[in-house]
């Protein structure tokens, strides 16, 4: 994971620091660097969801493991399939939706079993995996302003005048918490397809 991260970030730094002919291919450039920022950050959380089902998945004993922990490893399965194949969007559904697979495990199985036991026990982890979220989504966000500010210098008056809708929505960006950026983000995106 480091070393994609770190390819990634030097591919991305050489293709910055080379020089765009026109300031809508800078705009251009900016979205492409905000989509990978973001294709990362998105892997890092699956990442983060997958441990922690798994964790969860293993500390229930193989003698009470039953439909609540098949149904966790298929949610397991189905993540590493995203891993290979998924996209952002499909990635940041998948542990978005993580809470509610849970909490329909949970209500599915008989609470008297050790398996319910185990799983409800466990997914009190919850608080770590939200905590390792806030990390990751720190991470975009100074990475994301970086790069926005590193755009905005290289820009006229002119046309941040210009494409004032496009920086309002960066700005929003910028300046949002950490659960209402996601909207915000796929707000930004929506005006990729003017560069």
């Amino acid at each position: 994971m480091g070393y994609t991260l770190t390819i990634s970030i030097l591919f991305l730094s050489l293709a910055w620091a080379a020089p765009p002919k026109t300031e809508n291919e800078i705009i251009a450039q900016f979205f492409g660097y905000a989509e990978t920022i973001r294709s990362i950050q998105a892997r890092n959380m699956l990442m983060v969801t997958i441990k922690f089902v798994q964790e969860i998945v293993d500390s229930v004993p193989n003698e009470h493991r039953g439909p609540g922990t098949a149904a966790l490893e298929s949610y397991i399965n189905h993540g590493r399939e995203l891993i290979e194949r998924g996209t952002s969007d499909e990635k940041y559904n998948y542990f978005y939706n993580l809470l509610n697979i849970i909490n329909t495990v949970k209500g599915n199985i008989d609470p008297s079993t050790h398996e319910s036991q185990v799983i409800g026990l466990t997914s009190l982890g919850l608080l770590n995996v939200s905590r390792d979220f806030v990390r990751e989504g720190e991470k975009f966000h100074n990475k994301f302003l970086q790069g926005a500010s590193q755009m905005k210098a290289k820009l006229t008056p002119t046309t941040i005048a210009r494409e004032s809708d496009l920086f309002n929505v960066i700005n929003e960006c910028i300046n949002s918490d950490f659960h209402h950026r996601e909207d915000l983000i796929q707000q930004f995106l929506s005006f990729k397809n003017r560069y």
